[in-house]
């Protein structure tokens, strides 16, 4: 027979577990979201540095969305940057280069949060001028502008 104090560790081991499985799936489809063929084609090089940058900027809506005191934030904010610096390290990339590489993407990351807030409802010539600073040579602005408009527009339930 199980105790209460049992039931409520099993209970609380199920939580985690779905937990860390929404998240794994909520990364997922954005990973997949983020290499969307036709940003690559049509208006960005298709670089390691490229692929980080979108990949962060349709992150950054789902963490606008989340309050920074909410503890998903937290654990989906882990779980990101670890996979990063996982992939950094499978890349070759050795400690000192991981290091200094994840302290650029998490100021690039916090930059990207405050720019993308409110990126639907800003100007032209705003969205213009954020995109360029992420992405100098860029093409079909106006199309890639409206393709992000869209993205982040979609909201998940």
């Amino acid at each position: 027979m199980f105790s209460v104090h049992e039931a409520r560790i099993n209970v609380k081991i199920r939580i985690i577990t779905l937990l860390i499985m929404n998240i794994e799936n909520l990364y997922s489809k954005i990973l997949i979201e983020s290499r969307n063929p036709d940003i690559f084609f049509n208006h960005i090089d298709d670089d390691l540095n490229n692929k980080l940058l979108i990949f962060l900027i349709f992150f950054s809506k789902i963490f606008n969305k989340i309050e920074k005191k909410d503890q998903i934030y937290q654990n989906l904010f882990d779980y990101i940057f670890n996979r990063i610096e996982t992939d950094l390290r499978e890349l070759g990339h050795g400690d000192m280069s991981v290091n200094k590489k994840m302290k650029i993407i998490l100021t690039k990351f916090y930059s990207i949060l405050v720019d993308f807030k409110n990126f639907k409802e800003s100007t032209i010539n705003f969205k213009h001028k954020i995109l360029l600073k992420y992405f100098p040579n860029i093409q079909k602005i106006d199309e890639f502008s409206l393709l992000l408009d869209e993205y982040l527009s979609i909201d998940y339930k």
